[in-house]
């Protein structure tokens, strides 16, 4: 980076985001999910208020990350408003960044996720997502179970299908996991697609000191058509959860995978 002053900017603006997400995590942890589990009765609703306690911190978390320059995020009125009051919906989108979740869950009150299981054993992080998330090291039978009783609480359950971030200049394998539980469960699946730009210290394996050296990360969402799952009713199983999951590549990729498309919004 050729101005000094911009890269030390950058960089510190970056670690700030990095340090407000550790003392989030361990003020929700030790102070937040604590308070609500021994005030708020009954269980549902305290995790339901855990939820939107996330929710609000992810937001913040945002909104820093934009007021610093480091982000810049894109996503239409309409489509806000729909995330805002969606409920009982299986979310899928690609994932081009290690931030992706903390966007998309502050869009979203009621949030539920599959997480790599090895984020339960990491200081600090397992904290959070011991209390709300989903590991994906069960067998598919007890996902399935925790999927349908958190999508029958209301919350609304992201997946990405890709399995890890996206690779620039590679084509993702798309997996059946996010068709089978929509399958098991008869909940709808809403596709979102996610362009970015230039990802570069966001990307798996990127230290965190690395930076993106011109202008802020930028992240233009799209909500596509939700697929019903009834549509794949009549076939069976195994042929369901294939032309489910090729819809769902389609949905999350509407332009082919390494293409964009700008479409107009309002931030």
């Amino acid at each position: 980076m050729k101005n000094p002053c911009i890269f030390a900017w950058k960089t510190i603006s970056k670690s700030l985001i990095y340090l407000f997400f550790v003392i989030g995590s361990l003020f929700l942890a030790t102070i937040v999910y604590p308070t609500l589990y021994i005030f708020v009765h009954p269980a549902s609703r305290s995790s339901r208020a855990m939820r939107r306690a996330t929710h609000h911190v992810f937001q913040v978390m945002c909104a820093m990350m934009w007021s610093t320059g480091q982000v810049k995020i894109e996503i239409s009125r309409q489509d806000r408003e729909k995330l805002k009051k969606l409920r009982s919906c299986i979310i899928v989108a690609n994932h081009p960044s290690l931030i992706d979740i903390c966007l998309l869950i502050g869009f979203l009150p009621q949030a539920d996720c599959i997480v790599n299981a090895a984020l339960f054993e990491m200081p600090i992080v397992r904290l959070v997502v011991r209390r709300l998330f989903i590991p994906n090291s069960m067998d598919f039978g007890e996902i399935l179970s925790l999927c349908e009783k958190s999508l029958n609480d209301g919350n609304c359950l992201v997946i990405f299908p890709e399995g890890s971030r996206t690779k620039p200049g590679q084509k993702s394998v798309i997996h059946k996991g996010s068709a089978r539980i929509s399958l098991g469960t008869g909940r709808p699946t809403l596709p979102i697609h996610i362009e970015a730009n230039d990802m570069r210290g966001l990307r798996k394996k990127d230290p965190f000191w690395r930076i993106k050296e011109n202008g802020p990360y930028s992240f233009h969402f799209m909500i596509q058509t939700p697929i019903l799952s009834e549509a794949y009713a009549s076939m069976p199983i195994p042929v369901a959860a294939r032309k489910m999951t090729a819809d769902i590549g389609r949905g999350i990729f509407p332009y082919g995978q390494g293409e964009s498309e700008p479409v107009s919004s309002e931030t």
